[in-house]
């Protein structure tokens, strides 16, 4: 039988490789962006989008790091811009590919100019801050347009009753996340990395007096938030492990959350105790982005699994009901 039947076009594997790509690349971006504030190389070249006016920076560390930034960002942005076209020329049908795609390049258009408008404040902290969060949040669309390419892809969506309150608790947990590692770029920022010589309390105490150095109260602030976050973290931890069997994907998410949550507790207190060199604060800030990407993996698996609105539509192209059939399970 080869009538024609309105069938929507699902995204391929080279979408799929490069929604992963993508991902992975603003990931890195993010890291090497901590190398640069943890080395004090965000002015290693001083203009922009040249290094002392030239295109290649001079032989100094901290100019080459800097370079290294933004030559990650140039590869970064331009597979953001190959993932948007992707999107929208064959998956606009695709509520969840093509709405993080559109949000995804708009904040683009605003993340370049912003990284420009860092290097002329000369790092001031609350601009490298909101530099930080604006990755945060492309990161999140790239990887919600990764879990869609594969959700639509590999499953026939069906929404799943999720327990009351499951999503609300990875929505708010993914809001306390992105304060937390907001207070930490502060943290970094305003040089308060060591401001406390000791961990969990400061100087012996839990709460600094009234007329501590800012520096601390930017130091306990920001650990602080780490105990209120932990909290919503088990909590989305022990959903989202129950739901393991039945929630596609939450296993291995909520392993990599549960994983990198505690390592990153870790290598804050042990940097603390023992000054550890630069390295520990990029595993510390690479850590903390593995726990922003793994909470929004659980929080975009629940919404496409759990939602009617994200079921298939059809499309103005048409298939054999023979070539439909073949991609049916079990053929």
């Amino acid at each position: 039988m080869t009538s024609p039947v309105q069938s929507p076009v699902l995204p391929d594997r080279s979408f799929q490789r490069l929604a992963i790509v993508t991902s992975g690349t603003i990931f890195t971006l993010m890291v090497v962006g901590g190398l640069v504030r943890a080395t004090g190389s965000g002015l290693g070249c001083p203009d922009w989008p040249l290094c002392y006016g030239q295109v290649l920076p001079p032989a100094e560390v901290t100019a080459w790091i800097e370079f290294a930034h933004r030559f990650v960002a140039a590869v970064g942005g331009l597979l953001i811009i190959a993932t948007v076209f992707v999107s929208w020329r064959k998956y606009r049908h695709l509520d969840a590919i093509v709405l993080p795609a559109a949000g995804i390049l708009s904040l683009l258009v605003v993340q370049v100019p912003l990284g420009a408008l860092v290097v002329a404040s000369e790092l001031e902290p609350i601009s490298v801050a909101v530099h930080l969060g604006m990755a945060l949040i492309i990161l999140s669309f790239s990887l919600t347009i990764t879990a869609a390419a594969f959700h639509y892809a590999q499953f026939e969506p069906s929404p799943l009753r999720l327990p009351r309150g499951y999503q609300r608790v990875l929505l708010a947990t993914l809001g306390a996340t992105f304060l937390l590692l907001m207070s930490g770029a502060l943290v970094v920022g305003s040089r308060a990395s060591y401001a406390c010589p000791d961990w969990p309390l400061c100087h012996g105490g839990l709460l600094p007096p009234a007329n501590a150095n800012p520096l601390i109260w930017i130091q306990m602030s920001h650990r602080y938030l780490v105990a209120a976050v932990s909290i919503l973290i088990v909590a989305a931890v022990v959903m989202s492990w129950r739901l393991r069997s039945e929630l596609r994907g939450a296993q291995l998410w909520t392993a990599i959350l549960a994983g990198a949550f505690v390592a990153q507790i870790i290598i804050g207190a042990v940097q603390v105790w023992l000054h550890l060199p630069t390295l520990w604060r990029i595993l510390h800030l690479a850590m903390g982005t593995t726990v922003w990407g793994a909470v929004t993996m659980l929080g975009v698996l629940a919404l496409l699994q759990g939602s009617r609105a994200f079921q298939l539509k059809p499309r103005s192209r048409t298939q054999p009901v023979t070539a439909i059939a073949d991609r049916a399970p079990g053929r």
